[in-house]
């Protein structure tokens, strides 16, 4: 027989797994519940995590398996340097009507581009910033929201990594930073905005320029300034640059 003073502390962690239990279950059904198949743009509300849709942190695998291969170089002693092949610059043109479809995490999404420049995405979206690696299905969020990406081979040259980031980080709020095994060798640093790319086999430090003025803050919510909330292999936050604010209202501030 166990002695009644006993009971109490044999029985609290059966008690307090009951709690949680009960209060995860009453926030999941707080939700309304919606149909979740397809596409939820317009059913989910915008930055709200569902668990039962994507919560930012749960299936994430769906997306990326967490394998080191998307971020590591297994070359390091023979790194990708500056090369004088002009930079390549592709836009796609896209109808002002356009609007990308959101999908929740039990709903694969690929693309047909190497680098996609728009698309289907998940709804909810990274804080903006670096990440050691982050995939096309959050960051095409951010590019609808006006972000500009930087892309970068994992094999690059830092010193060229270092530079495009100074670059891009002093210019726009707005931006994430990824190594990409989806880049070219060739042309190891990307420039991602909505509807256009800039390859470069080097960085230029007014072609980067030009192009973040010209592309960034475009897409269909491209002033939206708020923060996302997928912080996964999140590295370092983003900040407005010195002369600029939150909403990027200056870009590139301290550039002629």
């Amino acid at each position: 027989m166990i002695p009644p003073l006993l009971l109490p502390s044999l029985l609290l962690p059966s008690l307090l797994h009951s709690l949680l239990s009960s209060l995860l279950l009453s926030s999941t059904s707080a939700l309304p519940q919606l149909d979740m198949t397809g596409n939820v743009r317009g059913k989910v509300k915008m930055g709200e995590k569902r668990v039962d849709c994507d919560d930012g942190a749960s299936m994430l695998e769906v997306d990326w398996d967490g394998s080191p291969v998307n971020y590591t170089c297994y070359s390091p002693t023979t790194p990708l340097l500056p090369r004088l092949l002009e930079p390549l610059l592709e836009c796609t043109p896209i109808s002002p009507n356009y609007q990308p479809r959101h999908f929740c995490m039990a709903q694969p999404i690929a693309y047909s581009a190497a680098v996609p420049t728009f698309g289907d995405h998940r709804p909810i979206w990274p804080k903006f910033g670096e990440y050691r690696f982050v995939p096309a299905q959050r960051w095409l969020h951010n590019i609808e929201h006006g972000a500009v990406v930087l892309l970068y081979h994992p094999c690059t040259h830092h010193t060229l990594v270092d530079r495009l980031r100074a670059l891009v980080k002093g210019c726009i709020r707005k931006h994430i930073i990824s190594p990409s095994t989806h880049v070219t060798a060739a042309r190891p640093l990307v420039l991602v905005a909505w509807g256009c790319t800039l390859a470069m086999a080097r960085v230029d430090e007014q072609q980067v320029v030009s192009f973040i003025r010209a592309h960034g803050l475009k897409g269909p919510e491209g002033s939206y300034p708020k923060e996302g909330q997928y912080t996964e292999e999140l590295l370092e936050l983003a900040v407005a640059p010195p002369g600029s604010d939150i909403e990027d209202s200056h870009i590139c501030p301290n550039h002629t």
